[in-house]
C-alpha cells in the first residue's frame, strides 16, 4: 500500500510525472536494484513534490533570518532568489541520485560477499537438498550482507507466490544490481534447466570468485602502497618543509599576501591540514572495495 507522502505526491503531481516520466526511464532499473518499492512514476512525483517542499522550507528559513537580522538589502535580495532555488536543486539532485547509489551500495555488498556465500552454497547443494533450501539456510547467514536479502527475496517468490525455484532466481537475477551474482543465478537455473551438476557448477563458480576476490584484494594492497607514498609527500613531507621554511621567514620579516608568518602557520594547523587530512580519508572511504 502507497504511504501517504507517496499518495500527496501522486495527487499533487501525478499529471507533471505522466508527461516527464520518459526523461526519468533511466532511474527505473536502479529502482529495481535498490529495491526501492515504488513505480518510477510514482518517485517522479516524490521528487517534484520533495523539491517543492524543500524551495518553500529554504525561502522561510531566508525570511526567518531576515527578520532576526539586520542584513543588507542587496544581499538580502540575492539570498531570497538564490537560496531557495539551491534548495529545491540540491534536493532534486539528491532524489534523482539516491537510487543510483543506493544499487551501487547494494551491489558492492553483494560482491564482496560473494565469494564466502557461494562457496557456502556449494558446499549446501553438495548434501543434495533442493534450492529453495539452499537460498533459505543462505538467507539466514546476515554476514552475507545484500546476498542474504536477495536468496530471501528468492525463497519468498518460491513461498509465498508460488514460483517455480527457476523462475523465482530469474526474477531476482533480473533485478539484482550485481552482475556476478545475476550471472550466478543464471547459470544455477540453467544447470537445473538442463539436468546439469549444480554442485559441479557451483564449485567452479567458487573458484572463480575466489580467485578475482585474491586479485582484487592484491591490487588494493598495491594501490594503498601508492597512496601511502602520496599522503607521506603532501601531508608529512610538504607541511614540515613549509613550517620550517615559514620559521626563518619569521626570523627575516616580512609577510605573504597581507598574512604574518604566524597567522600562515595558524591556518595551516587549524584549517588546511585537518581539511586535507578529512579529505583524504575520505577518498580512502570511498576507494575502499571492501576486500
Amino acid at each position: 500500500m502507497p504511504s501517504l507522502y507517496e499518495r500527496m505526491a501522486k495527487a499533487s503531481f501525478g499529471w507533471l510525472a505522466d508527461k516527464t516520466v520518459t526523461n526519468f526511464e533511466p532511474l527505473k532499473p536502479y529502482l529495481k536494484g535498490a529495491r526501492i518499492k515504488m513505480l518510477i512514476k510514482a518517485w517522479v512525483g516524490v521528487i517534484y513534490l520533495s523539491s517543492l517542499i524543500a524551495f518553500f522550507a529554504s525561502l522561510a528559513a531566508v525570511v526567518i533570518l531576515g527578520m532576526l537580522y539586520d542584513i543588507y538589502y542587496l544581499i538580502y535580495l540575492i539570498m531570497l532568489v538564490f537560496i531557495p532555488i539551491l534548495g529545491a536543486s540540491f534536493t532534486f539532485l539528491t532524489l534523482y541520485v539516491y537510487p543510483m547509489q543506493k544499487a551501487k551500495s547494494r551491489a558492492k555488498s553483494i560482491e564482496n560477499n560473494l565469494p564466502f556465500a557461494v562457496t557456502h552454497m556449494s558446499a549446501i547443494a553438495s548434501s543434495g537438498i533442493p534450492p529453495e533450501f539452499m537460498f533459505s539456510l543462505i538467507g539466514g547467514f546476515r554476514e552475507y550482507g545484500e546476498i542474504s536479502e536477495e536468496a530471501n527475496m528468492i525463497v519468498r517468490n518460491i513461498r509465498t507466490f508460488g514460483s517455480s525455484s527457476i523462475a523465482a532466481m530469474k526474477n531476482v537475477a533480473n533485478q539484482t544490481p550485481s552482475k556476478d551474482l545475476k550471472e550466478i543465478l543464471m547459470g544455477i537455473s540453467s544447470t537445473i534447466e538442463t539436468g546439469g551438476n549444480l554442485t559441479a557448477y557451483l564449485r567452479e563458480m567458487s573458484e572463480k570468485a575466489l580467485f578475482d576476490y585474491r586479485i582484487k584484494r592484491e591490487k588494493y594492497i598495491k594501490t594503498l602502497s601508492t597512496y601511502a607514498d602520496i599522503y607521506t609527500a603532501l601531508l608529512v613531507a610538504a607541511p614540515l618543509f613549509l613550517l620550517s621554511t615559514m620559521a626563518i621567514m619569521s626570523i627575516i620579516g616580512g609577510d605573504i599576501m597581507g598574512l604574518t608568518t604566524g597567522q600562515i602557520v595558524t591556518l595551516m594547523t587549524w584549517l588546511l591540514l585537518p581539511v586535507m587530512n578529512t579529505a583524504f580519508l575520505a577518498f580512502i572511504h570511498i576507494t575502499y572495495p571492501g576486500v
